[in-house]
């Protein structure tokens, strides 16, 4: 199955998986070779990324960035050996401890994922980095929420940024690694910058006038969704009441990937409660120690 594949700058490309959650990867391509930001989780989308670019790209793949070190951003990593890979050094850190025993438990029920390797970034940064490359400017921003190695990829010239998972058709922190408070500092920070478009995680490419209006609009559904499990916890509520509360209620459509959106919403607010029941029993304790 051929892969999705938008241009979004006249020297940008966006890659869309058929067969994960549409989850995107990037390319930039200079006279002096190409940036690929992600790649695909499965060998056969991610040859097709360079199938591509060996025609619209002859200097090569110069530099492959991992956003963060999640699976199906990194598993294509290995299919270019000769190119430097970058990362935050929290996302090394996360592809030594979990990255390996992960893919060996992927390759149990996913054959095709059976070639792939590990490949760890030699070229890790703490803030931020800069890669020039033939009169192109790309900058690499961490920004920790959905996970606390997630990096952003702002490219000046095309006014395009890559915001891996922090930006997706509904925020995901239902995750142990999730960050909510750093997660809003870092959708905030994306008004700093001068756009036109976002490419998302996962789904849609967000374009000029959809730019602003979507980052705000990340930020108050991470807001609301915690007022609403701290209201129903003061109220007695329990954690089967979550259910009646539909993604559409917070303004977010329930069609984006394929209606997804709304059980990974509810996967949010089940961990915000259990994460709000921990601390209260740990507050409990405390007070009776």
């Amino acid at each position: 199955m051929s892969i999705i594949r938008t241009r979004v700058a006249d020297d940008t490309w966006v890659f869309t998986s058929r067969l994960y959650v549409e989850v995107n990867a990037g390319l930039v391509v200079t006279p002096e070779g190409g940036i690929l930001i992600d790649t695909l989780p499965f060998p056969s989308e991610t040859r097709q990324i360079i199938d591509f670019a060996d025609r619209v790209c002859p200097a090569g793949i110069k530099y492959v960035v991992n956003t963060l070190s999640h699976a199906d951003h990194v598993y294509g990593s290995y299919l270019f050996p000769e190119a430097e890979l970058v990362a935050h050094e929290t996302c090394l850190e996360m592809l030594r401890t979990y990255g390996v025993k992960a893919l060996e438990e992927a390759r149990e029920h996913t054959p095709e994922l059976r070639e792939v390797s590990i490949r760890l970034p030699k070229f890790v940064f703490s803030e931020g980095m800069v890669i020039r490359l033939g009169g192109k400017t790309v900058h690499l921003i961490h920004s920790p929420g959905p996970s606390p190695d997630t990096c952003v990829v702002h490219v000046r010239e095309e006014k395009v940024l890559f915001a891996s998972d922090l930006m997706m058709p509904v925020p995901m922190i239902s995750s142990p690694w999730a960050n909510i408070d750093a997660f809003r500092r870092s959708l905030l920070n994306l008004h700093d910058f001068n756009l036109e478009s976002i490419v998302q995680g996962h789904g849609d490419i967000l374009l000029r006038g959809e730019v602003t209006s979507s980052i705000d609009s990340g930020v108050r559904y991470l807001n609301d969704i915690q007022r609403l499990v701290a209201r129903l916890m003061a109220d007695g509520g329990t954690k089967h009441d979550l259910a009646e509360y539909d993604i559409e209620q917070f303004g977010r459509s329930r069609i984006p990937l394929g209606g997804l959106v709304q059980q990974f919403h509810l996967n949010n607010l089940h961990y915000l409660w259990e994460k709000a029941r921990a601390e209260q029993r740990q507050q409990r304790q405390a007070a009776t120690a």
